[in-house]
């Protein structure tokens, strides 16, 4: 017999024989996976975007005969391949035998090659007791700048072929996804369970979604829209009973339901979808909603003459979102099956996100960018620049090598040539390795700060008619070594009833770190294995906060936070569009208990800048300040200082200031987009309200001192502040001219 096999089964016969002897308690601390069934689903229906909050999914039941109390938590790495342990108190849960419960955690999937670790674990061993692996053999993961829409309920015709064509000239910068979702237990109970999703298909008829959705997962459809999502929402035969039962989605509708009418003209809606064939609806089955518009722009109605009676699709402004009111239903017989709903469902989808305006391909000089093609990367950028250190420069390491060689090569041949002295160039040659090491080390002692610095930048908006407030907080630490730090975000806001400012309630809060997208050094589409740090932190997703998160040598890590919350804002300014100009017209005050700078108000394409600052309580005369005020693009980016007379300034992505980026992160289609800077707004698209500025809001805009929030930062060093930029945007509805 062969000895290598022989020898291969002493050691097999071993292994069997130890592991019988073994206690029998030993043998039972293994993963009970029998005593637990669990399902789980990453993203929706398995897809998802690297870099964004997204949900898992867990359905657990309890199989065995005992009590089980466990916690659901995930593990996933972070753009610098850094293990992270998201945990949740509101995960804990107990189930008696037989019963079953459902669990979603939000996370983010960092860069390439992800993986993703879901699991229970005992609440009393605190070890696992089943465990899912996800990576990339499973597919499903999306760049950052992908597109995805989400299609809730029955399957409805749509192309993504012709969808990718009109959405972006470069598939491989902005890629398309359909995502359908019909498992409507499985949605998020947040609204930052959707940062991924950038359009909402929500048809109301066949699906029966709207008795199936929790109030839970319904507030969290309509908080998203309100913090920034758009949605196409179809209500016809249930628009009257979402409004008679109070539903979170009511406040979507834009105006009043006042019944439905069982007949009515489709004209219109067939000229809308170039129809080759007539629609023969049902009286009884295809009822129309019918509605006063109150807020919002008609997109189509019944009919395309002066005998139309009712409007089809309306397009309207909610909070910091967008709806795209449809007021009959898509998904039932015979509109499900007509041979022209694909086109009417594409015209939808592309009214929904401002198709036209700004189609995410760079069209302009696509070699502006330095390692990222997102205007969230030069905001990384910025964020991570830190006047007290001086970063080392590729050019002087070009100058030392230079000089290293001349000193050891040319110099030393001609000098000791000169001296006669060719044999000491066995003391000069160390000698110029000692004085060249010598200076990088004094380099390395001298450039970089003796301790830990942070930038912080503070983005609040706040929708006056509605009350709805977001913050969009961002930290950058920089570390003159590797150290680790907590962090968590501390709300300033006023909650004394007798303080004269805007009392902010807030009711969601997320931290967590920040992505930059695209293939760069330290993007999330760059394949790399190397991870330089051995360190595991946890991130708190219910208190937001972030415990033991490392730094490395000489580097920086960068932060978000997203919170969303409510306000009153008492005096609302009565704004009016001049009948005549257009103009913007009437007073503004402004609202805040502190003053403002750089003050500019923004409406209908045109800025009206304040400049001065802006007092808290003061009002202004929008009239008086007209006469300086100017187009948006050429304010922002045709002229120095919104002069005129001043010189034709270009987007510089490696000299702009973070005011200026932050401004055209703001209004980016409105300035140019990606015609003018040269990068997309992908990542971060939800801070660009241009679209509110069309539909009878105005915006007022302005930076300040002092915040709602700062991050406290703690490590084993004091972490010294070196930057703070807080801006404000109070969104103002414009009523129609008295």
């Amino acid at each position: 017999m062969n000895p290598l096999a022989c020898h291969l089964r002493r050691i097999l016969a071993g292994c069997l024989l130890l592991w019988f002897l073994q206690p029998a308690d030993c043998r039972a601390q293994e993963p009970a996976t029998s005593a637990l069934r669990v399902e789980y689903e990453l993203g929706f229906g398995g897809e998802f975007k690297r870099g964004v909050w997204i949900p898992v999914h867990a359905e657990v039941t309890n199989q065995s005969g005992d009590v089980f109390q466990g916690q659901f938590v995930v593990e996933a790495e972070d753009v610098d391949g850094v293990m992270i342990t998201y945990s949740d108190q509101t995960q804990l849960f107990e189930l008696a035998p037989g019963e079953s419960s459902s669990l979603v955690q939000y996370i983010k999937v960092g860069r390439l090659p992800w993986r993703v670790v879901a699991g229970i674990k005992s609440q009393e061993t605190q070890a696992y007791v089943d465990q899912r692996l996800f990576d990339e053999a499973g597919g499903g993961n999306r760049k950052a700048t992908s597109y995805f829409i989400l299609q809730l309920g029955k399957d409805l015709p749509l192309s993504r072929s012709r969808l990718q064509s009109s959405l972006s000239a470069d598939a491989d910068l902005v890629e398309l996804s359909l995502i359908r979702q019909d498992q409507f237990d499985r949605l998020p109970a947040e609204w930052i369970g959707y940062e991924s999703i950038d359009l909402m298909v929500l048809p109301t008829a066949e699906s029966g979604i709207l008795d199936q959705l929790s109030p839970q997962q319904a507030r969290a459809i309509r908080d998203w829209v309100y913090q920034g999502g758009r949605l196409i929402l179809f209500a016809g035969k249930n628009a009257v009973s979402m409004v008679e039962d109070n539903s979170p989605l009511a406040d979507l509708i834009p105006g009043v339901v006042t019944g439905t009418a069982e007949q009515w003209q489709t004209s219109g809606l067939e000229n809308y979808g170039n129809a080759q064939q007539r629609l023969f609806l049902s009286s009884t089955n295809n009822p129309l909603a019918t509605l006063d518009v109150t807020d919002g722009r008609v997109i189509l109605r019944d009919q395309e003459n002066a005998q139309a009676l009712h409007p089809l699709v309306v397009r309207s402004v909610r909070g910091f979102g967008m709806v795209v009111y449809v007021a009959f239903d898509i998904d039932i017989p015979p509109l499900d099956q007509w041979s022209s709903t694909g086109r009417v469902l594409e015209k939808l989808i592309a009214v929904g996100r401002n198709a036209g305006d700004d189609d995410d391909s760079l069209s302009g000089d696509s070699g502006n960018h330095a390692g990222y093609r997102d205007l969230s990367g030069q905001l990384r950028s910025q964020l991570e620049q830190f006047d007290s250190v001086t970063p080392v420069q590729f050019i002087w390491i070009a100058a030392l090598l230079a000089l290293f060689v001349l000193m050891i090569g040319p110099l030393d041949f001609f000098l000791l040539r000169k001296l006669n002295r060719l044999h000491w160039t066995w003391v000069t040659f160390p000698s110029a390795v000692v004085l060249i090491a010598v200076v990088i080390i004094v380099m390395t002692q001298t450039l970089p700060a003796d301790k830990p610095m942070m930038n912080q930048l503070h983005i609040v908006d706040i929708d006056a008619a509605t009350g709805t407030v977001r913050g969009t907080e961002y930290l950058a630490v920089y570390s003159p070594e590797v150290a680790a730090f907590d962090v968590h975000l501390e709300s300033h806001a006023g909650t004394d009833e007798s303080d004269p400012g805007i009392q902010i309630k807030r009711d969601f809060t997320t931290t967590g770190w920040h992505g930059l997208p695209g293939t760069g050094l330290g993007a999330l589409g760059r394949t790399s294995f190397q991870t330089y740090i051995n360190h595991q932190y946890q991130i708190d997703v219910s208190a937001a906060q972030i415990d033991s998160i490392p730094v490395q040598h000489g580097g920086t890590k960068i932060i978000r936070s997203r919170w969303s919350g409510k306000t009153e804002i008492g005096n609302q300014p009565e704004l009016y569009a001049d009948p005549i100009s257009g103009a913007l017209r009437g007073t503004v005050t402004n609202p805040f208990d502190f003053d403002l700078y750089e003050v500019e108000i923004l409406f209908d394409g045109r800025v009206y800048p304040i400049g001065r600052t802006f007092e808290a309580g003061e009002s202004i005369d929008i009239f008086d300040v007209s006469g300086d005020s100017q187009g948006i693009d050429n304010y922002y980016s045709r002229y120095q200082d919104g002069s005129n007379k001043g010189n034709r300034r270009s987007w510089k992505v490696m000299q702009e200031s973070t005011q200026r980026i932050v401004k055209q992160m703001m209004f980016n289609q409105d300035i140019g987009g990606a015609k003018y800077t040269g990068l997309i707004n992908r990542y971060e698209e939800f801070l660009d309200l241009s679209h509110s500025l069309s539909y009878n809001r105005a915006v007022l805009v302005g930076r300040t001192a002092q915040g709602q929030s700062s991050f406290v930062v703690s490590g084993g060093q004091q972490v010294g502040l070196e930057t703070e930029n807080h801006f404000y945007r109070v969104v103002f509805k414009v009523n129609s001219a008295p």
